[in-house]
């Protein structure tokens, strides 16, 4: 069976919608999936890891990037994979403590 779930992403945005509800009193949380997963798949593999009901399931598929440093031996290009992240909206009074195992 493969991971559909890779990790929870913490960035700015994705750290202040889990700490926000919208206005039916519902939180979203972030994270990093398999690239080919369906949004049932990833509704289905939050509700069995961590116990929640899903209320809707939004996807983005990011592009790769290529970055630049600057180093003393000159200029240095690396390339970053891209990937797909999923906005994962719960039921209203539903939580998920991300924070936990870290």
């Amino acid at each position: 069976m493969r991971e559909i779930l890779i990790k929870p992403l913490f960035t700015e945005k994705a750290i202040a919608l889990s700490k926000k509800k919208n206005a039916r009193g519902a939180y979203t949380y972030v994270f990093k999936v398999a690239r080919d997963a369906t949004k049932p798949e990833i509704a289905k593999a939050v509700e069995e890891r961590y116990g929640v009901k899903v209320d809707e399931v939004r996807t983005a598929l990011l592009p790769a990037r290529i970055r630049y440093r600057y180093t003393r031996k000159g200029i240095q290009i690396s390339r970053l994979p891209s990937y797909k992240k999923a906005y994962v909206r719960l039921k209203p009074n539903q939580e998920i403590n991300l924070y936990e195992n870290l």
